[in-house]
């Protein structure tokens, strides 16, 4: 009688024990499709950015001078990827010329809160030419080249409507593009396999089979990657991480110094954490908070970004620039919401689906209550597509604003 209860406890724990044993198979094969996947997507990248060297390789070669241009507002993944291409345009021995705003190098030098940016910016000065645009307007060169990085709609550079005098533009980008991207015919956009064209930058480099001396363009690059992926919270794939990696292993980049750049005083944090204080929530889905001071883009991005560790799909965040304007920024989880349309919705904005900001908008109100509510309305409209439906915008052009905002 004991041998049969015996066997009869065997028999009943053969299925247990099999299912167990389908579960761990389950998973190692779902784990070496994952790394087969992975492996594909890295060389998909690596094949994209070979292809394109031999282009830049013979545009940098066949033209008389080369300009290099960032977005406005230049980020540090911008600078990092503006110091890399100047290196390439070195080891190609054509010295560019890096545009940038005389505004905006006004502001990096006198605003306290972009000094690591400035700091960025002189040690690039300190091997290559920075202009601003009468500078480019009173030399301008025949047969020029213009190389467009982190930025693909040519109204977001300093350039405005300039970039219309060059015959040959390349683009390198991270960003979705729209229909305001500019047309040329070579391009590299990976909106769905790098974090940053700071990544873009490195993998070139290492195409080029550069061995870069000084440091601080590796500690740039890092920088960059870490500024789009929040510190590799979000927006990194497999080729980000190794390249995070050889950044660290192989580049002896110091990791701590970089988070160094990232970091804020005690009084920005407040700040932004009283612009989190401001959020409302569309369903659990959308977070959104439009706050009631004034506020950087690093501020409203920073607050998008911290918003990502509560349980939503999207964190989009709005505040008053110094001229008024309300900036809007988003940011997504899981991609699973195109935030870079939504933006491009909202105020002909850009960026990708887990990045993503609008074009700076003026809202016609009587109050600044009056504001915040219409703006609001005017991004939950666009969540909901319900832009088709004929009504007055919110926000309108204004004498206060800019042409190129």
């Amino acid at each position: 009688m004991k041998n049969n209860e015996e066997q009869i406890t065997q028999e009943e724990l053969k299925p247990e024990v099999n299912n167990g044993l389908q579960i761990q198979s389950n998973a190692k094969q779902l784990e070496n499709n994952t790394k087969r996947n992975n492996k594909k997507q890295s060389a998909e990248v690596n094949k994209k950015i070979s292809e394109f060297k031999e282009v830049l390789t013979k545009s940098i070669n066949d033209c008389n001078a080369v300009y290099l241009v960032g977005h406005k507002n230049i980020d540090f993944d911008a600078i990092a990827s503006l110091g890399a291409m100047a290196l390439i345009c070195k080891k190609l021995k054509k010295a560019p010329y890096i545009v940038i705003d005389q505004e905006e190098i006004d502001d990096l030098n006198n605003n306290e809160k972009k000094f690591f940016e400035h700091e960025m910016l002189e040690r690039i000065k300190e091997n290559f030419v920075v202009i601003n645009l009468s500078d480019y307007e009173n030399n301008r060169q025949d047969n020029a080249l213009l190389i467009m990085l982190d930025v693909n709609q040519g109204f977001r550079t300093p350039f405005k409507n300039h970039y219309q005098e060059f015959k040959k533009i390349l683009v390198l980008d991270h960003h979705n593009q729209t229909q305001d991207t500019i047309k040329v015919n070579n391009k590299l956009i990976l909106s769905d396999s790098v974090s940053s064209t700071s990544e873009i930058m490195y993998w070139l480099l290492k195409q080029y089979k550069m061995s870069v001396k000084d440091i601080d363009y590796y500690n740039f690059l890092l920088l960059g990657i870490y500024l789009d992926t929040n510190t590799k919270r979000k927006n990194t794939y497999s080729n980000t991480l190794d390249c995070i990696s050889e950044l660290i292993d192989k580049k002896g980049v110091d990791e701590n110094k970089v988070k160094e750049y990232l970091s804020v005083d005690f009084e920005t944090d407040r700040k932004i954490q009283r612009l989190v204080d401001e959020t409302k929530w569309i369903t659990i889905r959308y977070a959104i908070g439009i706050g009631n001071e004034t506020y950087t883009d690093e501020e409203i991005a920073k607050a998008a970004d911290y918003a990502l560790k509560y349980t939503c799909e999207a964190a989009i965040y709005a505040g008053k620039d110094k001229n008024g304007n309300y900036l809007v920024k988003a940011r997504s989880n899981r991609g699973n919401l195109d935030i870079g349309k939504l933006m491009y919705d909202l105020n002909k904005g850009g960026g990708n689906k887990s990045s993503a900001a609008a074009r700076p908008m003026f809202i016609d109100a009587s109050t600044p209550e009056e504001e915040r509510e219409k703006l609001f309305r005017e991004i939950k409209d666009v969540i909901y597509h319900k832009r088709q439906q004929p009504r007055k915008r919110y926000y309108i052009k204004s004498k206060n604003i800019k042409k190129d905002n």
